[in-house]
């Protein structure tokens, strides 16, 4: 646990630099184009930190599940296929419209976001637990945590899609 906390120390320069741009971002949304409470201004560069992020907290776990056995990796592999279907449900829920003036799109916030937070957290603890080694629900842990990360990265992916769809034409 105290390497997770070194770790953060280390990315807490870059965190704060990400989250000062989102928040200035969801400022000019609310004080700027008056979004209604519930969207927000996500900047495009900024949301290809998401999985990255996840990626760094979680990869070490991930990488000693996958490692395991061959049907660790077919547990990720169904993580991988259920994180598409979500990231689709997600995009679509979610989008608003593009924002081409900022490389932008305004969103609507989930509680989508709040679920795959907090069931990372769990998840990250359940399976830091030493004494705790049930072999269905490290399977299921593997799934959720590839579940996550790449619902994460297809949803990035689909976002800069419709973005780059939707966006008016410059002339």
């Amino acid at each position: 646990m105290e390497n997770d906390w070194l770790f953060l120390l280390w990315l807490s320069p870059l965190i704060a630099i990400v989250v000062i741009f989102d928040l200035k971002a969801r400022n000019y949304g609310k004080k700027v184009l008056h979004l209604p409470k519930r969207e927000y201004v996500s900047l495009l560069w900024l949301a290809i930190f998401d999985p990255v992020f996840e990626v760094l907290f979680i990869g070490i776990v991930l990488w000693d599940d996958l490692t395991k056995d061959p049907l660790h990796w077919v547990a990720g592999g169904v993580g991988v296929v259920c994180g598409y279907f979500f990231a689709r449900y997600r995009t679509r829920i979610m989008w608003v419209r593009p924002l081409p003036e900022k490389k932008a799109v305004v969103v609507r916030n989930s509680g989508a976001e709040y679920l795959a937070l907090v069931f990372l957290v769990v998840v990250k603890t359940v399976s830091e637990n030493s004494t705790f080694s049930n072999y269905a629900l490290s399977l299921l842990i593997t799934a959720g945590l590839l579940l996550i990360v790449s619902e994460s990265a297809f949803r990035v992916g689909m976002l800069f899609v419709r973005y780059n769809k939707e966006k008016p034409v410059l002339v």
